[in-house]
């Protein structure tokens, strides 16, 4: 059963949980997720209305990395490490992570949102330095909310796109497809570079 087929049957509860469980199993592809989302919600097949797919994913993704801060706050850094490769949480990756964390710790939480498996270790990571609720909360929820949006618009705007395409396909066709395309490489290239401030970080 795949993770489109769990959110569609169970609606906005089922995309809650998948997004909370991505942070503590590591195995649920977000970003895939909420962009098939964010196509269906714009079409007939399913009923999702993108505003509450946003408030559901987001407070999914909050829940999970609330969850994990927990984690990490109350059994520490040691247990992660013995445990951790279980849930593919390597010492690597928890060191690169760790550091970057220690360099700026808002905007590490802000930015390795977009990172895929960094994202869900900086939870663990903010509960063992404990880092204050009242500054953790705020900047997770904005992070969450700015996270899953992109990616349900992103995918609300490519089914806009294919749609119009289809029905102007005369006009739109090279535009669009050269809109996708540079759509593609510049996330790639984005993706790139956070992981790149990532591995500086462990090098310093």
């Amino acid at each position: 059963m795949g993770f489109e087929h769990i959110a569609t049957t169970y609606g906005y509860m089922g995309v809650f949980v998948l997004l909370a469980l991505e942070y503590v199993i590591l195995i649920v592809p977000g970003e895939t997720l909420l962009t098939t989302l964010g196509v269906f919600s714009h079409t007939n097949q399913i009923h999702f209305n993108l505003p509450l797919m946003i408030v559901s994913a987001s407070l999914g993704t909050f829940t999970g990395s609330m969850l994990t801060y927990l984690i990490g706050r109350t059994v520490g850094r040691p247990v992660i490490q013995k445990f951790g490769r279980y849930i593919f949480i390597t010492e690597k990756r928890l060191r690169k992570t760790e550091r970057l964390f220690q360099r700026q710790a808002i905007w590490t939480l802000i930015i390795t949102k977009y990172i895929a498996v960094i994202r869900d270790i900086i939870p663990y990571i903010t509960g063992i330095n404990k880092l204050r609720l009242k500054i953790y909360i705020p900047v997770q929820l904005i992070a969450s909310f700015l996270w899953t949006s992109t990616f349900l618009i992103a995918g609300n705007l490519l089914e806009l796109a294919g749609a119009s395409i289809y029905h102007h396909w005369r006009i739109e066709l090279i535009p669009g497809v050269l809109l996708m395309i540079g759509v593609v490489i510049g996330y790639r290239l984005m993706h790139k570079r956070l992981h790149g401030l990532v591995d500086s970080s462990d090098e310093e």
